[in-house]
């Protein structure tokens, strides 16, 4: 009764909200299947990728020249910075594999660096393994934001000072990028895919993407499916859900379309079964009914901060350590130090936690997604949602809060259809709990796809880089060299479960 009244009240305070008055925007119509293929490389150049060792480690890099803008290939050019860790038995290669490491945000060649020796031997035998950072990120024409201000403001408690502060992001990054943040679209970057699968002699494209780099995948793989050959999509994103929402969602943002939410509250309960069933001497919290353990936690800290933890601070640890379940004994040892003494009645909360991201990611993220640009209505949704997720519910409300009023807008994105004919399946990982990419996401995108068989870890965490797996990595190489895909629903044993 108690947890009810003080939802009651935030529910009353969300929804009693100002916020300054934007323009709503109207969802577009969903292509149909058959309708003909978008622009593609509309005849630009193939660049000539003129591969020199770098970095130790037996890689190689190259710049790649692509168009900013596809509707004028032979005009102004961006370089894409790529590299390369060359198949260590060429008699038996089969070819380039293409990988993208997520965010949006994420650099390639930096990632293929850090993860490319831990691929499975067989893999590295008969591939080149290449990344490349995408357009507007890390060596490839960084996108510039200079002066970019610090966050501002709660969206509940001091609405416009947030809303100001999240819509001066965008703000710094026009006057700092120009012309170049009307391009950086992840359709675009499949383009600048598909002249790097030139560049690099490969009449079909492999391809393995985690997380943002499965929008990535889906996307290349309706712009150019007659181009593929073998992909690979691991903690994988809902397509519809992550360009316009189906029918009914598309005045939600993206992450409580995609019922992130949802996910996290599954992989906390998660944990708290395997605290439980750990016991003491292995999980710190153990002891007693965890979930009403937990509610005395988030229960106290309403009230103020304990040792410096907030409840914005408290969710952002758990953020961290859902991502990746050998973080969850230091999580348990942090729970446990903030139990009470006695019974707290939690008061409502005012300063939630409110994600931010770097330029990079929002250059992106806000040209591929149709979202709500009215202020006034993330107030309303965000009452629901505390109400529906009390822990985790507000947080994906103002996610994307940075892309509302963003100045740019690229008219060569893709927004469907996803189903295009192709030549092989799509081979999908998820994992069992993901708190960022959920399992539903990846049932849904091969429902979109039509071709994808969904495979699954049963792990908690985020892809298949956070919970390893032999064996799922073993069926992945066998896809790969021979285009076998596993029966859709396997599952597989991750290498390492928590509280060992």
């Amino acid at each position: 009764m108690r947890l009810r009244s003080a939802l009651a009240a935030l529910v009353l305070l969300v929804a009693g909200c100002s916020a300054p008055a934007a323009q709503t925007q109207t969802p577009q119509a969903l292509p149909a299947p058959d309708a003909p293929l978008p622009l593609g490389t509309n005849g630009a150049a193939v660049p000539e990728l003129d591969w020199a060792p770098c970095h130790g480690g037996g890689f190689q890099c190259a710049t790649a020249p692509v168009p900013l803008s596809y509707r004028d290939p032979g005009g102004a050019k961006l370089n894409l910075s790529v590299i390369r860790m060359p198949a260590t038995d060429p008699a038996h290669r089969v070819g380039s594999l293409v990988i993208n490491f997520g965010g949006p945000g994420t650099d390639g060649v930096g990632e293929l660096m850090r993860f490319g020796p831990r691929y499975p031997e067989e893999l590295r035998a008969k591939f080149d393994l290449v990344s490349f950072d995408p357009r507007g990120i890390g060596g490839s024409a960084p996108v510039q934001c200079p002066g970019t201000p610090p966050a501002a403001g709660s969206p509940l408690r001091d609405s416009a000072a947030f809303w100001a502060a999240s819509a001066a992001v965008g703000k710094s990054c026009a006057a700092g990028a120009g012309a170049e943040l009307s391009h950086l679209s992840t359709a675009n970057v499949a383009r600048d895919m598909d002249l790097l699968r030139q560049g690099l002699g490969e009449q079909q494209l492999n391809f393995y993407g985690y997380s943002y780099g499965t929008y990535l995948g889906g996307t290349y793989a309706n712009l150019f499916p007659g181009k593929l050959r073998a992909m690979v999509l691991d903690g994988t994103l809902d397509l519809v859900a992550n360009s316009t929402g189906q029918p009914g969602q598309q005045n939600k943002p993206v992450d409580v379309r995609a019922d992130v939410a949802t996910a996290q509250q599954q992989e906390l309960e998660a944990f708290f079964a395997a605290c439980s069933a750990a016991g003491p001497d292995k999980c710190a919290f153990a002891g007693g009914d965890l979930k009403q353990k937990f509610a005395s936690v988030y229960a106290r800290l309403t009230h103020g901060p304990v040792g410096g933890m907030t409840v914005a601070s408290l969710m952002e640890t758990i953020d961290r350590a859902l991502y990746q379940s050998a973080r969850w004994p230091r999580l348990a040892k942090t729970l446990a130090g903030l139990v009470p003494s006695s019974p707290v009645s939690p008061a409502p909360v005012l300063d939630p936690r409110v994600p931010t991201h770097s330029p990079g990611f929002l250059a992106v993220q806000c040209l591929d997604s149709e979202l709500p640009q009215d202020p006034a209505a993330y107030a309303e949704l965000a009452a629901a949602e505390a109400k529906r997720q009390p822990y985790f519910g507000i947080a994906p409300v103002f996610s994307m809060a940075q892309c509302v009023g963003w100045p740019a807008r690229d008219e060569d994105r893709y927004l469907g259809p996803w189903n295009r004919p192709r030549q092989h399946p799509i081979l999908i990982l998820a994992n069992r709990n993901d708190p960022v990419t959920p399992l539903a996401n990846a049932q849904a995108t091969a429902r979109e796809l039509g071709d994808g068989h969904v495979v699954v870890v049963d792990g908690a965490g985020h892809t298949t880089l956070d919970v390893p797996s032999t064996a799922a990595s073993a069926a992945t190489t066998r896809y790969f060299a021979d285009l076998t895909a596993p029966a859709d629903g396997t599952v597989y044993p991750p290498e390492v479960r928590p509280f060992p």
